[in-house]
Protein backbone atom coordinates (compact mmCIF):
# COMPACT_ATOMS: atom_id res chain seq x y z
CA UNK A 1 0.00 0.00 0.00
CA UNK A 2 2.84 2.40 0.91
CA UNK A 3 4.54 1.67 -2.40
CA UNK A 4 1.32 2.47 -4.29
CA UNK A 5 0.96 5.82 -2.49
CA UNK A 6 4.58 6.75 -3.21
CA UNK A 7 4.11 5.80 -6.87
CA UNK A 8 0.96 7.94 -6.99
CA UNK A 9 2.75 10.97 -5.53
CA UNK A 10 5.66 10.61 -7.94
CA UNK A 11 3.30 10.43 -10.91
CA UNK A 12 1.20 13.34 -9.67
CA UNK A 13 4.22 15.59 -9.19
CA UNK A 14 5.51 14.65 -12.63
CA UNK A 15 2.05 15.48 -14.02
CA UNK A 16 2.17 18.87 -12.26
CA UNK A 17 5.45 19.62 -14.01
CA UNK A 18 4.01 18.61 -17.40
CA UNK A 19 0.89 20.76 -16.87
CA UNK A 20 2.93 23.74 -15.74
CA UNK A 21 4.75 23.80 -19.05
CA UNK A 22 1.72 23.39 -21.34
CA UNK A 23 -2.02 22.72 -21.23
CA UNK A 24 -1.70 18.98 -21.55
CA UNK A 25 -0.94 16.26 -19.07
CA UNK A 26 0.46 12.74 -19.16
CA UNK A 27 -0.62 10.40 -16.39
CA UNK A 28 -0.90 6.70 -15.64
CA UNK A 29 -2.66 5.57 -12.44
CA UNK A 30 -4.04 2.24 -11.35
CA UNK A 31 -6.71 1.99 -8.64
CA UNK A 32 -5.91 5.44 -7.18
CA UNK A 33 -8.26 7.03 -4.63
CA UNK A 34 -10.84 8.96 -6.66
CA UNK A 35 -11.31 11.82 -4.18
CA UNK A 36 -7.53 12.38 -3.94
CA UNK A 37 -7.16 12.45 -7.73
CA UNK A 38 -9.97 15.04 -8.01
CA UNK A 39 -8.40 17.30 -5.37
CA UNK A 40 -4.94 17.17 -6.94
CA UNK A 41 -6.18 17.80 -10.49
CA UNK A 42 -8.30 20.71 -9.24
CA UNK A 43 -5.25 22.19 -7.51
CA UNK A 44 -3.28 22.16 -10.76
CA UNK A 45 -6.21 23.74 -12.56
CA UNK A 46 -6.32 26.49 -9.90
CA UNK A 47 -9.85 25.52 -8.88
CA UNK A 48 -11.34 25.94 -5.42
CA UNK A 49 -13.20 22.68 -4.80
CA UNK A 50 -15.06 20.95 -2.03
CA UNK A 51 -15.29 17.19 -2.53
CA UNK A 52 -18.35 15.43 -1.16
CA UNK A 53 -17.74 12.71 1.40
CA UNK A 54 -20.08 10.54 -0.64
CA UNK A 55 -17.42 10.15 -3.34
CA UNK A 56 -15.94 6.68 -2.95
CA UNK A 57 -13.98 4.26 -5.06
CA UNK A 58 -10.85 4.35 -7.16
CA UNK A 59 -9.81 5.63 -10.56
CA UNK A 60 -7.58 4.11 -13.21
CA UNK A 61 -6.21 6.68 -15.65
CA UNK A 62 -3.84 6.53 -18.59
CA UNK A 63 -3.34 9.85 -20.39
CA UNK A 64 -0.70 10.91 -22.88
CA UNK A 65 -0.51 14.66 -23.57
CA UNK A 66 -4.25 15.06 -23.03
CA UNK A 67 -6.07 18.34 -22.42
CA UNK A 68 -6.10 18.96 -18.68
CA UNK A 69 -9.58 20.53 -18.63
CA UNK A 70 -11.07 17.80 -20.80
CA UNK A 71 -9.44 15.12 -18.65
CA UNK A 72 -10.92 16.65 -15.48
CA UNK A 73 -14.44 16.86 -16.96
CA UNK A 74 -14.27 13.32 -18.34
CA UNK A 75 -13.05 12.00 -15.00
CA UNK A 76 -16.16 13.42 -13.32
CA UNK A 77 -18.48 12.17 -16.08
CA UNK A 78 -17.00 8.66 -16.01
CA UNK A 79 -17.85 8.34 -12.30
CA UNK A 80 -21.31 10.00 -12.58
CA UNK A 81 -20.16 13.10 -10.72
CA UNK A 82 -21.33 16.66 -11.21
CA UNK A 83 -20.31 20.23 -10.35
CA UNK A 84 -22.24 22.93 -8.51
CA UNK A 85 -20.56 26.33 -8.63
CA UNK A 86 -21.21 29.07 -6.09
CA UNK A 87 -19.05 32.10 -6.74
CA UNK A 88 -15.52 30.85 -7.34
CA UNK A 89 -16.03 27.66 -5.33
CA UNK A 90 -17.03 24.37 -6.95
CA UNK A 91 -18.77 21.60 -5.03
CA UNK A 92 -18.18 18.15 -6.56
CA UNK A 93 -20.55 15.34 -5.66
CA UNK A 94 -22.54 12.46 -7.16
CA UNK A 95 -25.21 13.74 -9.52
CA UNK A 96 -28.04 12.28 -7.45
CA UNK A 97 -26.83 14.27 -4.47
CA UNK A 98 -26.63 17.48 -6.53
CA UNK A 99 -30.15 16.96 -7.86
CA UNK A 100 -31.50 16.48 -4.35
CA UNK A 101 -29.62 19.53 -3.09
CA UNK A 102 -31.05 21.60 -5.95
CA UNK A 103 -34.57 20.44 -5.14
CA UNK A 104 -34.06 21.24 -1.47
CA UNK A 105 -32.69 24.65 -2.43
CA UNK A 106 -35.76 25.43 -4.54
CA UNK A 107 -38.08 24.36 -1.73
CA UNK A 108 -36.15 26.51 0.72
CA UNK A 109 -36.25 29.46 -1.69
CA UNK A 110 -40.00 29.02 -2.07
CA UNK A 111 -40.46 29.00 1.71
CA UNK A 112 -38.26 32.08 2.02
CA UNK A 113 -40.28 33.89 -0.66
CA UNK A 114 -43.51 33.08 1.14
CA UNK A 115 -42.14 34.48 4.38
CA UNK A 116 -40.52 37.61 2.90
CA UNK A 117 -42.46 40.92 3.00
CA UNK A 118 -43.97 42.25 -0.22
CA UNK A 119 -42.88 45.51 -1.83
CA UNK A 120 -44.81 47.70 -4.26
CA UNK A 121 -43.29 49.87 -6.97
CA UNK A 122 -44.56 51.81 -9.98
CA UNK A 123 -42.83 52.95 -13.16
CA UNK A 124 -43.87 55.82 -15.42
CA UNK A 125 -43.03 54.69 -18.94
CA UNK A 126 -41.78 57.36 -21.34
CA UNK A 127 -41.27 55.45 -24.60
CA UNK A 128 -42.78 51.96 -24.40
CA UNK A 129 -46.48 51.17 -24.02
CA UNK A 130 -47.52 49.83 -20.63
CA UNK A 131 -49.65 47.16 -22.35
CA UNK A 132 -46.62 45.84 -24.25
CA UNK A 133 -44.39 45.71 -21.15
CA UNK A 134 -47.16 44.07 -19.14
CA UNK A 135 -47.66 41.39 -21.81
CA UNK A 136 -43.93 40.67 -21.78
CA UNK A 137 -43.85 40.38 -17.97
CA UNK A 138 -46.85 38.06 -17.94
CA UNK A 139 -45.37 35.97 -20.73
CA UNK A 140 -42.27 35.28 -18.61
CA UNK A 141 -44.10 35.23 -15.31
CA UNK A 142 -42.55 32.02 -13.97
CA UNK A 143 -39.01 33.43 -14.03
CA UNK A 144 -39.85 37.03 -13.05
CA UNK A 145 -42.48 36.79 -10.31
CA UNK A 146 -42.77 34.72 -7.19
CA UNK A 147 -46.06 32.96 -6.50
CA UNK A 148 -47.25 35.97 -4.53
CA UNK A 149 -46.17 38.57 -7.08
CA UNK A 150 -48.34 40.31 -9.64
CA UNK A 151 -48.42 43.35 -11.92
CA UNK A 152 -51.07 45.68 -13.36
CA UNK A 153 -51.15 48.75 -15.57
CA UNK A 154 -52.91 52.08 -15.95
CA UNK A 155 -53.21 52.52 -19.72
CA UNK A 156 -54.44 56.11 -19.35
CA UNK A 157 -51.26 57.31 -17.62
CA UNK A 158 -48.96 54.64 -19.14
CA UNK A 159 -47.87 53.47 -15.69
CA UNK A 160 -47.09 49.90 -14.66
CA UNK A 161 -47.36 48.66 -11.08
CA UNK A 162 -45.79 45.55 -9.54
CA UNK A 163 -45.90 43.92 -6.12
CA UNK A 164 -43.48 41.19 -5.06
CA UNK A 165 -40.58 40.44 -2.75
CA UNK A 166 -37.54 42.71 -2.87
CA UNK A 167 -35.35 40.45 -5.03
CA UNK A 168 -38.03 40.04 -7.71
CA UNK A 169 -38.89 43.75 -7.74
CA UNK A 170 -35.23 44.52 -8.44
CA UNK A 171 -35.20 42.09 -11.39
CA UNK A 172 -38.41 43.57 -12.82
CA UNK A 173 -37.07 47.12 -12.45
CA UNK A 174 -33.90 46.31 -14.39
CA UNK A 175 -35.93 44.72 -17.19
CA UNK A 176 -38.31 47.70 -17.46
CA UNK A 177 -35.42 50.17 -17.62
CA UNK A 178 -33.87 48.13 -20.43
CA UNK A 179 -37.11 48.09 -22.42
CA UNK A 180 -38.30 51.67 -21.88
CA UNK A 181 -35.93 53.31 -24.35
CA UNK A 182 -36.59 55.54 -27.39
CA UNK A 183 -37.03 53.75 -30.70
CA UNK A 184 -35.14 55.04 -33.72
CA UNK A 185 -37.27 56.96 -36.20
CA UNK A 186 -37.07 56.72 -39.98
CA UNK A 187 -38.39 59.20 -42.54
CA UNK A 188 -39.85 57.45 -45.58
CA UNK A 189 -39.99 59.78 -48.58
CA UNK A 190 -41.85 58.57 -51.66
CA UNK A 191 -42.47 60.03 -55.11
CA UNK A 192 -45.07 58.59 -57.46
CA UNK A 193 -44.18 59.61 -61.00
CA UNK A 194 -45.76 58.79 -64.36
CA UNK A 195 -43.07 59.05 -67.03
CA UNK A 196 -42.83 58.27 -70.73
CA UNK A 197 -41.18 54.87 -70.96
CA UNK A 198 -38.55 56.22 -73.36
CA UNK A 199 -37.41 58.80 -70.80
CA UNK A 200 -36.96 56.72 -67.64
CA UNK A 201 -33.20 56.66 -68.20
CA UNK A 202 -33.22 60.46 -67.96
CA UNK A 203 -33.98 59.97 -64.26
CA UNK A 204 -31.08 57.56 -63.82
CA UNK A 205 -33.35 54.51 -63.64
CA UNK A 206 -31.73 51.39 -65.07
CA UNK A 207 -33.52 48.12 -64.39
CA UNK A 208 -31.58 44.90 -64.67
CA UNK A 209 -28.36 45.96 -62.90
CA UNK A 210 -26.99 43.71 -60.17
CA UNK A 211 -27.22 44.92 -56.59
CA UNK A 212 -27.05 43.25 -53.22
CA UNK A 213 -30.44 42.25 -51.88
CA UNK A 214 -30.00 41.16 -48.27
CA UNK A 215 -26.71 39.22 -48.39
CA UNK A 216 -27.04 37.68 -51.85
CA UNK A 217 -26.03 39.01 -55.25
CA UNK A 218 -29.20 39.07 -57.31
CA UNK A 219 -30.42 40.57 -60.54
CA UNK A 220 -32.33 43.69 -59.56
CA UNK A 221 -34.89 43.34 -62.35
CA UNK A 222 -37.20 41.19 -60.24
CA UNK A 223 -39.84 39.95 -62.67
CA UNK A 224 -42.32 37.79 -60.88
CA UNK A 225 -44.31 35.33 -62.96
CA UNK A 226 -47.43 35.94 -60.89
CA UNK A 227 -47.23 39.66 -61.65
CA UNK A 228 -46.86 39.38 -65.42
CA UNK A 229 -50.53 39.95 -66.12
CA UNK A 230 -51.64 41.79 -69.21
CA UNK A 231 -48.13 42.88 -70.16
CA UNK A 232 -47.16 44.09 -66.69
CA UNK A 233 -43.94 43.06 -64.94
CA UNK A 234 -42.89 44.71 -61.70
CA UNK A 235 -39.24 45.48 -61.00
CA UNK A 236 -37.01 47.16 -58.43
CA UNK A 237 -33.75 49.04 -58.95
CA UNK A 238 -31.40 51.50 -57.28
CA UNK A 239 -31.29 55.06 -58.49
CA UNK A 240 -27.93 55.81 -60.05
CA UNK A 241 -27.85 59.37 -58.65
CA UNK A 242 -30.62 60.44 -56.28
CA UNK A 243 -29.20 63.87 -55.48
CA UNK A 244 -30.53 65.46 -58.70
CA UNK A 245 -33.85 63.62 -58.79
CA UNK A 246 -36.03 66.69 -58.17
CA UNK A 247 -34.18 68.69 -60.82
CA UNK A 248 -34.56 65.93 -63.40
CA UNK A 249 -38.24 65.45 -62.57
CA UNK A 250 -38.92 69.16 -62.95
CA UNK A 251 -37.20 69.24 -66.34
CA UNK A 252 -39.17 66.24 -67.62
CA UNK A 253 -42.43 67.71 -66.33
CA UNK A 254 -41.81 70.96 -68.20
CA UNK A 255 -41.11 68.98 -71.37
CA UNK A 256 -44.33 67.02 -70.91
CA UNK A 257 -42.61 63.66 -70.49
CA UNK A 258 -43.34 63.13 -66.78
CA UNK A 259 -46.02 63.89 -64.24
CA UNK A 260 -45.50 63.92 -60.46
CA UNK A 261 -48.65 62.23 -59.14
CA UNK A 262 -47.89 62.35 -55.43
CA UNK A 263 -44.99 63.19 -53.12
CA UNK A 264 -45.85 61.84 -49.63
CA UNK A 265 -43.46 61.64 -46.67
CA UNK A 266 -44.11 60.03 -43.33
CA UNK A 267 -42.29 59.01 -40.17
CA UNK A 268 -42.25 55.49 -38.78
CA UNK A 269 -40.41 53.70 -36.01
CA UNK A 270 -37.78 51.06 -36.57
CA UNK A 271 -39.40 47.77 -37.69
CA UNK A 272 -42.86 49.39 -37.85
CA UNK A 273 -45.08 49.39 -40.94
CA UNK A 274 -45.60 52.57 -42.97
CA UNK A 275 -48.33 52.62 -45.63
CA UNK A 276 -49.07 55.03 -48.49
CA UNK A 277 -52.13 54.89 -50.76
CA UNK A 278 -53.17 56.91 -53.79
CA UNK A 279 -56.24 56.21 -55.88
CA UNK A 280 -60.02 56.23 -55.84
CA UNK A 281 -63.03 54.43 -54.47
CA UNK A 282 -65.41 52.93 -57.01
CA UNK A 283 -69.11 53.26 -56.04
CA UNK A 284 -71.70 50.59 -56.79
CA UNK A 285 -75.19 49.78 -55.60
CA UNK A 286 -76.09 46.69 -53.63
CA UNK A 287 -79.23 45.34 -52.04
CA UNK A 288 -79.64 46.20 -48.36
CA UNK A 289 -81.27 43.99 -45.71
CA UNK A 290 -84.54 45.97 -45.69
CA UNK A 291 -85.01 45.52 -49.43
CA UNK A 292 -83.70 48.90 -50.50
CA UNK A 293 -80.44 49.80 -52.16
CA UNK A 294 -77.27 51.17 -50.64
CA UNK A 295 -74.15 52.65 -52.18
CA UNK A 296 -70.95 50.79 -51.35
CA UNK A 297 -67.40 51.62 -52.35
CA UNK A 298 -64.50 49.42 -53.41
CA UNK A 299 -60.95 50.71 -53.29
CA UNK A 300 -58.91 50.91 -56.46
CA UNK A 301 -55.64 52.37 -55.30
CA UNK A 302 -51.91 52.25 -55.74
CA UNK A 303 -50.62 51.11 -52.35
CA UNK A 304 -47.09 51.04 -50.96
CA UNK A 305 -46.23 49.36 -47.66
CA UNK A 306 -42.74 49.75 -46.22
CA UNK A 307 -41.32 48.14 -43.07
CA UNK A 308 -37.79 49.47 -42.41
CA UNK A 309 -35.22 47.77 -40.21
CA UNK A 310 -32.13 49.72 -39.16
CA UNK A 311 -28.95 47.65 -39.46
CA UNK A 312 -25.34 48.34 -38.44
CA UNK A 313 -23.06 50.48 -40.63
CA UNK A 314 -25.84 52.99 -41.40
CA UNK A 315 -27.83 50.59 -43.56
CA UNK A 316 -31.57 49.98 -43.80
CA UNK A 317 -33.37 46.79 -44.83
CA UNK A 318 -36.66 47.66 -46.53
CA UNK A 319 -39.49 45.15 -46.72
CA UNK A 320 -41.53 46.47 -49.65
CA UNK A 321 -45.01 45.59 -50.85
CA UNK A 322 -46.59 47.40 -53.77
CA UNK A 323 -50.19 46.87 -54.91
CA UNK A 324 -51.67 48.27 -58.11
CA UNK A 325 -55.47 47.90 -58.08
CA UNK A 326 -57.48 49.16 -61.03
CA UNK A 327 -61.19 48.96 -61.83
CA UNK A 328 -62.00 46.85 -64.86
CA UNK A 329 -64.96 47.05 -67.23
CA UNK A 330 -66.21 43.63 -66.16
CA UNK A 331 -69.11 43.38 -63.70
CA UNK A 332 -70.05 40.33 -61.62
CA UNK A 333 -73.66 40.44 -60.39
CA UNK A 334 -73.60 44.20 -60.60
CA UNK A 335 -70.34 44.55 -58.65
CA UNK A 336 -67.31 45.99 -60.45
CA UNK A 337 -64.21 43.82 -60.48
CA UNK A 338 -60.79 45.09 -59.47
CA UNK A 339 -57.63 44.02 -61.29
CA UNK A 340 -54.85 43.52 -58.73
CA UNK A 341 -51.10 43.32 -59.21
CA UNK A 342 -48.66 42.88 -56.34
CA UNK A 343 -44.91 42.78 -55.70
CA UNK A 344 -43.18 41.86 -52.41
CA UNK A 345 -39.41 42.14 -52.02
CA UNK A 346 -36.62 43.00 -49.56
CA UNK A 347 -33.94 45.53 -50.47
CA UNK A 348 -30.82 46.49 -48.50
CA UNK A 349 -29.92 50.17 -48.97
CA UNK A 350 -27.70 52.78 -47.40
CA UNK A 351 -29.15 55.57 -45.28
CA UNK A 352 -30.51 58.23 -47.66
CA UNK A 353 -30.19 56.04 -50.76
CA UNK A 354 -33.10 56.01 -53.23
CA UNK A 355 -34.59 52.88 -54.76
CA UNK A 356 -37.11 52.70 -57.58
CA UNK A 357 -40.12 50.44 -58.02
CA UNK A 358 -41.34 50.20 -61.57
CA UNK A 359 -42.80 47.99 -64.25
CA UNK A 360 -46.41 49.26 -64.15
CA UNK A 361 -47.25 50.52 -67.65
CA UNK A 362 -50.22 52.36 -69.08
CA UNK A 363 -50.81 52.70 -72.81
CA UNK A 364 -53.02 55.45 -74.25
CA UNK A 365 -54.15 55.22 -77.87
CA UNK A 366 -55.26 58.32 -79.77
CA UNK A 367 -57.03 57.98 -83.10
CA UNK A 368 -56.79 60.86 -85.57
CA UNK A 369 -57.07 61.74 -89.24
CA UNK A 370 -55.00 64.00 -91.48
CA UNK A 371 -56.66 65.63 -94.52
CA UNK A 372 -55.53 67.92 -97.31
CA UNK A 373 -57.85 70.90 -97.51
CA UNK A 374 -60.34 70.90 -100.41
CA UNK A 375 -58.78 67.85 -102.10
CA UNK A 376 -59.88 65.48 -99.34
CA UNK A 377 -63.47 66.63 -99.87
CA UNK A 378 -63.65 65.64 -103.54
CA UNK A 379 -66.15 62.80 -104.00
CA UNK A 380 -64.78 59.35 -104.76
CA UNK A 381 -61.10 60.42 -104.76
CA UNK A 382 -61.07 62.44 -101.53
CA UNK A 383 -59.97 59.42 -99.53
CA UNK A 384 -56.68 59.45 -101.43
CA UNK A 385 -55.83 62.80 -99.83
CA UNK A 386 -56.61 61.78 -96.23
CA UNK A 387 -54.93 59.41 -93.75
CA UNK A 388 -56.15 57.82 -90.54
CA UNK A 389 -53.51 57.60 -87.76
CA UNK A 390 -53.28 55.82 -84.41
CA UNK A 391 -50.74 57.14 -81.92
CA UNK A 392 -49.72 55.22 -78.83
CA UNK A 393 -48.26 56.81 -75.73
CA UNK A 394 -46.74 54.29 -73.30
CA UNK A 395 -46.11 55.54 -69.77
CA UNK A 396 -44.53 53.82 -66.80
CA UNK A 397 -45.41 54.44 -63.17
CA UNK A 398 -42.23 54.80 -61.08
CA UNK A 399 -42.18 54.88 -57.29
CA UNK A 400 -39.07 56.37 -55.68
CA UNK A 401 -38.50 55.43 -52.02
CA UNK A 402 -35.83 57.07 -49.84
CA UNK A 403 -35.32 56.02 -46.17
CA UNK A 404 -33.57 58.51 -43.86
CA UNK A 405 -32.58 57.61 -40.30
CA UNK A 406 -33.58 60.53 -38.07
CA UNK A 407 -32.17 59.54 -34.67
Amino acid sequence: MLVRILLLLIMLFSMQFAFANDTTMSLKLQDANLADVIRQMARWLSLNVIVSSAIQGTASIELNHASSNAAFDLLLAAHDLGKWQYGNIIYIAPRDELIKRRQDQLKWQELSDEAAPLESQSWQLHYAKAQDIFAMLEGDRASLFSKRGHARIDARTNVIFAEDIHERIAIIARLIHQLDVPVQQILISARLVSVDSDYERELGVIFGVKVKLSSNEQNNNLKLAANEIGGYSLAVARLADGSLLDVKLSALEKAGHANLISNPSLFTANQQLAAIESGEEVPYQEQSENGGTAVTFKKAVLGLKVTPQILPKNRVLLQLQINQDRPSNRMVQGVPTITTRQMITNVLVKNGETIVLGGIYETNRENGEQRLPFLSQIPFIGELFSERMTRENKRELLIFVTPTIMM
